[in-house]
């Protein structure tokens, strides 16, 4: 790709030893292409010298030539006079005994006509020196930043907590205050068990094997208790961990009081920021005083992708530092004006002024550099990884409406595999027409006006096992008589997914669903339900838990549900689905990958990726092939089911006449409003053929 006039270039510093201006002059214009070059230039080796002290280049490069020094008299300068040490790569003319000069100490040699060769060298060096030097700053660093760890550990409000088969390895201050805990020596002679009362040693228990097994669960709320018998309720959220190669768990307390896992008002102690409801003080403030309809600027949500992903791994002191490093590089790098909160553990909230444009290139910058940061040594090399959604606060702006849109914006621009970084700002405000379509969608949730439909997925050798695919309706609203306008269901979904409501059709619907399973005079067993889930769920990290409590609630087995995912569902919501699959995969639940009328480079990823357990085929798309692309089409797609024991159904089908596609390949399972249409109860006979 071609330059542009904004893109960053590093600098590289080289000094140049030789005769030959023209080729000098070449291999100048190779180096800019990559680097901002500082270059020096020397034909003796006394003004070599005294320009290599002087100037201190990354590089020398030594074009042999007759009356020039050798790597004999060039290397005490470049090994013993300079700290470090700078490299060298040899020109030669001749292109004959080139090894000659690497064992006389240069880095590199090559041919006068190899100018490519000498460039692209020049990059090698350039990588492995910055390299270097950021180990180095990280070995620099290492005493300090063990001193950080301590002290952050050591000053944390909240109690922390590490343990190794029900006792104690470690525990922090704030611990031993909360419990009562004379110190840490009296520690030794307690287990995990001496805080937690009889009524709450099954839930934590579960808890702790939940964490043991999954390295991180949700927090959950458990009243506990100090070494004198009082009581303390806690939200408290543990992680599996290695503890002197052992398996252990990390144990984060915090009061209920403290709002549950988000900071709230008091100052964070280790980016030493506020809360989230500071700053939205701040902005209603400003609001009020400020003339109606005035933009005061842009609201950004910062969120730290890896933040989770280090705690697990390593830790929740190596994440703190990684959040405390993007908060030090944020200040410095942002306006004095710029006010920011701790918005949740792995994100910051921030409150920008100045225009849309100033603002976007801001966040990008400030994204970009983050990418190159390498905070101070917590056991690896590790780069924050930013995205961010941009709102734009006007005086009409609420607190949970820009909360809601920054939100979904990051996680769905994090999801969508794209590029981006950055979600541009949206207005304040939405159409009339757009206003009018979520009241709509609120009222409709609010008055529970949804049913569901179940279409029989059908077999065409009878195999007698009840199988429905569900079908959303919504009721009209008799109180607008019956000229109300009433959304398509596709339509009304998409504009759910815009505005973060899909969520809730989906539960309302996959609630009404197990009720209905529960209802059924079968065999309620055998009973297999298809449900379609919206982006807005692939996105909720908070799906799976909700789902498995609603299966243990009623006793349905998850096998029984197949979860749906549409293939422009997972365009948007791809990251977020696969994590949802490996969640809830292991608990027995299934997934089924629709919409299949193609098998391009990204549909074969998503099926490998996926790895569903149906399949189902859109015949819409499949009925406009050619014979022979058809033929192809379906060899392919019957050749993967079969390799990975996945069930193929052959969906919208339209007509009957639609068979004479399906019996050729061999596809016994079908479905579609040509063939059963939706009924409102489980109550078609699976036992009778179809035709």
């Amino acid at each position: 790709m071609a330059e542009t006039e904004e893109t960053v270039k590093e600098s590289c510093s080289i000094l140049m030893i030789s005769k030959d201006m023209e080729w000098m002059l070449a291999f100048s214009k190779g180096v800019q292409r990559f680097y901002l070059l500082n270059e020096r230039r020397a034909e003796t080796l006394e003004t070599a010298e005294s320009r290599m002290l002087e100037s201190r280049p990354d590089l020398v490069i030594l074009a042999v030539q007759d009356g020039l020094p050798s790597m004999d008299k060039l290397r005490p300068i470049v090994r013993e006079k300079m700290h470090p040490p700078v490299p060298v790569i040899v020109i030669d003319s001749k292109p004959e005994g080139l090894d000659q000069w690497i064992k006389q100490g240069a880095e590199y040699a090559c041919a006068r006509r190899d100018l490519l060769s000498a460039v692209k060298h020049v990059q090698q060096i350039m990588r492995a020196a910055r390299f270097d030097s950021v180990l180095q700053a990280v070995e620099k660093n290492a005493k300090a930043v063990a001193d950080r760890y301590e002290r952050i550990y050591h000053d944390l409000p909240d109690p922390v907590a590490y343990v190794q088969d029900g006792l104690f390895i470690d525990a922090n201050p704030a611990f031993l205050r909360t419990f009562g805990v004379k110190n840490r020596a009296a520690l030794d002679e307690l287990t995990l068990m001496s805080f937690v009362p009889h009524k709450s040693e099954k839930g934590l228990k579960l808890l702790l094997k939940k964490a043991t097994e999954k390295e991180v669960v949700p927090s959950e709320r458990f009243e506990l208790q100090t070494i004198e018998g009082g009581k303390v309720d806690m939200n408290v959220s543990v992680s599996g961990i290695i503890i002197d190669g052992e398996p252990g768990l990390q144990m984060y307390l915090r009061s209920t009081d403290a709002g549950g896992g988000s900071v709230g008002t008091g100052i964070d102690p280790t980016t030493g920021l506020a809360g989230p409801r500071v700053l939205a003080a701040s902005i209603k403030q400003t609001q009020e005083r400020s003339e109606a309809k005035a933009v005061l600027g842009y609201w950004v949500y910062a969120w730290v992708e890896n933040y989770r992903e280090l705690w697990q791994r390593d830790g929740y002191k190596a994440a703190e530092i990684l959040i405390a490093s993007v908060v030090e590089n944020t200040k410095r790098l942002l306006p004095p004006s710029t006010e920011i909160v701790r918005f949740t553990d792995d994100g910051l909230a921030l409150w920008l002024t100045g225009n849309k444009e100033e603002t976007i290139k801001r966040v990008n910058g400030l994204i970009t550099h983050l990418d190159e940061v390498v905070p101070e040594n917590i056991g690896r090399l590790v780069h924050p990884k930013l995205f961010a959604g941009i709102n734009e606060i006007t005086t009409e702006s609420t607190w949970e409406d820009l909360v809601s849109k920054g939100f979904r914006s990051v996680r769905s621009l994090a999801a969508s595999q794209s590029s981006d970084r950055v979600a541009e700002p949206m207005s304040g405000d939405i159409s009339r027409k757009d206003e009018r379509r979520v009241n709509a969608i609120q009222s409709i949730l609010d008055e529970q006006r949804i049913r569901i439909l179940y279409q029989p997925i059908s077999a065409l050798e009878v195999d007698g096992v009840p199988r429905y695919a569900d079908r959303l309706q919504v009721l009209q609203d008799e109180s607008e008589g019956s000229n109300a306008e009433i959304m398509e269901v596709d339509k009304l979904i998409q504009v759910a997914e815009r505005f973060g409501l899909a969520r809730q059709f989906d539960r309302i619907k996959i609630n009404t669903m197990l009720q209905d399973i529960l209802s059924y005079n079968g065999d309620q067993r055998a009973l297999q339900c298809f449900v379609s889930l919206s982006t807005d769920t692939l996105l909720d990290e908070t799906f799976p838990d909700w789902i498995d409590s609603q299966l243990r609630a009623t006793g349905i087995a998850p096998a029984q549900i197949v979860f749906e995912l549409r293939l422009d569902n997972l365009a948007s919501g791809f990251t977020g689905a696969i994590h949802i699959i490996n969640k809830m995969r292991p608990q027995g639940s299934r997934f089924a990958l629709t919409d299949i009328g193609r098998l391009d480079a990204n549909v074969r990823e998503m099926l490998e990726r996926v790895k569903p357990e149906v399949i189902k085929l859109d015949m819409r798309e499949i009925d406009t092939f050619e014979d022979k692309e058809e033929e192809d089409f379906m060899r392919e797609i019957k050749a993967y089911a079969e390799a990975n024991h996945a069930m193929l159904i052959a969906d919208h089908m339209e007509s009957p006449a639609q068979l004479s596609r399906v019996w050729p390949h061999d596809i016994q399972y079908i479905q579609g409003d040509g063939i059963v249409p939706p009924m409102e109860k489980f109550a078609f006979d699976f036992n009778e053929p179809l035709f």
